[in-house]
């Protein structure tokens, strides 16, 4: 990258006035390393250079940086968000790869978890949950486009073109077969790209900072519905993708999954795993999770519980004997339960409700807050269908399910503030970030300072 004043370094912020002299001694050299991602040349169409900074990443996979520039400093964390730099990654120096291709190499040096493409704007990383613009050129629709067509198929590029809307996962022609999920839209009419950099080494539940014996409680169901619940980039794949992991190193089971796309590509271990992707292995979600329960699972991931013939399936599945997992875009477990109900018209609740009552094993939530030990950590609240949880949930009384969370540690649930008052103690996050996502900040202020007050939906102790 070219230094740029006005622009924040992707490394962080300034430096002082000593790097700044020395960025000027080592201008000239910068210069000399610069790499240039050129686009494919169209007739009677020109592109803009897309620059950026190599860092030079020797064998054993450790990043260095060629130059003391704070834009040619990796802002790793002291344990990665996305996995970091392993063996066997590309390089962004290597004129092999496609110009999309090396920017995507190009985030593992930043452990970014996301890239932006979009018209009229420079390359922008999601790093440490902060959005942060590359120095360089903006980019162009058109180029957008081809470096899109770089790396996709006809075939997909017909659905781009036809519905203006595309998700695909791509693998880099590495050793570590780096991979990375994309979607592609429009906006305002320009062509714009989100790739998100999935780590293609499952951690465990301790190395991701999850509460690991709620989760081991909830993954010995032989059976039910476990539902992940979170916004978008809360990690809920990632957290799934864990407790699948978990299931193959300690189950000889069968496990399914239908995704769109495919994100964690994982190996058998005591369990024979089979993925499909929508629009590749099958159809649509429907046309896969009707033939499922054929294919003769233990269990099942649905990915996204989108509608209400998914999720009735999801049901039905674990009410004959299978583990389901499914995912909602909900914030807490409160939210989650009138999501499921918001699937169905109100006359078919009762019948839900039962079905809730006798076939669902867990609400697990997640956020996703900054740390100062591990870049991010998840916070999470953990809803257990203990016999109280299902009384509750049949009778429709949901408003006294906090409390039950709130008083039921010794089962393996948590409410988000007392997620939170651990995680501000063990220092994972600091006491501002803590009142941030407290849902009650002034009780989490005195819990903090060891006075419980507790309410009537329970305490922080």
């Amino acid at each position: 990258m070219q230094p740029n004043p006005n622009r924040t370094p992707i490394g962080g912020g300034s430096r002082g006035p000593a790097i700044n002299r020395q960025v000027k001694l080592n201008q000239q050299q910068q210069q000399q390393r610069r790499v240039t991602l050129q686009p494919p040349q169209q007739p009677g169409g020109g592109s803009t250079p897309v620059t950026v900074t190599p860092v030079r990443v020797p064998a054993g996979g450790a990043a260095r940086p060629t130059s003391s520039s704070p834009q040619a400093q990796p802002a790793q964390p002291a344990r990665s968000v996305t996995g970091g730099i392993r063996p066997g990654m590309a390089n962004p120096n290597d004129p092999k790869l496609k110009p999309l291709e090396r920017l995507f190499a190009l985030m593992a040096q930043y452990d970014s978890s996301d890239l932006h493409l979009k018209a009229g704007c420079p390359v922008i990383m999601r790093i440490k949950g902060e959005m942060r613009p590359l120095a360089g050129n903006p980019l162009s629709s058109d180029e957008i486009y081809r470096f899109l067509a770089d790396i996709a198929t006809p075939e997909q590029m017909k659905v781009y073109d036809e519905t203006g809307d595309l998700d695909f996962a791509h693998v880099l022609p590495d050793a570590a077969r780096s991979r990375f999920r994309l979607n592609c839209f429009r906006d305002k009419r320009a062509n714009a790209l989100v790739a998100r950099r999935i780590n293609t080494e499952i951690p465990s539940f301790k190395e991701m900072n999850l509460p690991e014996e709620s989760l081991i409680k909830i993954l010995d169901a032989e059976d039910g519905l476990i539902v992940l619940a979170g916004v978008t980039g809360s990690g809920k794949s990632t957290t799934i993708a864990g407790c699948l992991d978990y299931i193959n190193t300690h189950y000889a089971k069968h496990i399914i999954t239908v995704e769109d796309p495919i994100e964690y590509e994982f190996k058998n271990k005591r369990s024979f795993i089979s993925q499909r992707e929508i629009g590749v292995d099958c159809q649509d979600f429907k046309a896969a999770i009707r033939t499922l329960v054929r294919q003769d699972p233990d269990v099942i991931l649905i990915g996204e519980m989108r509608d209400q013939e998914t999720f009735e399936f999801g049901l039905t599945a674990a009410e004959t004997g299978h583990l389901v997992f499914g995912t909602l875009h909900a914030g807490t477990v409160s939210q989650s339960i009138g999501r499921i109900l918001g699937l169905f018209p109100p006359e078919k609740h009762p019948m839900l409700r039962q079905g809730l009552q006798f076939n669902l094993r867990a609400i697990i939530c997640q956020k996703l807050a900054p740390s100062p030990r591990f870049g991010r950590v998840p916070l999470n609240e953990i809803l257990i269908c203990t016999p109280i949880v299902k009384k509750i949930l049949g009778e429709g009384e949901d408003a006294k399910l906090h409390g039950v969370m709130a008083s039921g540690a010794r089962e393996g649930m948590m409410t988000f503030d007392q997620c939170i008052k651990d995680r501000c103690q063990r220092g994972y996050i600091t006491e501002e970030t803590a009142m941030r996502y407290a849902s009650n900040p002034e009780q989490l202020r005195l819990a903090l300072q060891g006075i419980d007050l507790g309410t009537s939906k329970g305490s922080l102790g």
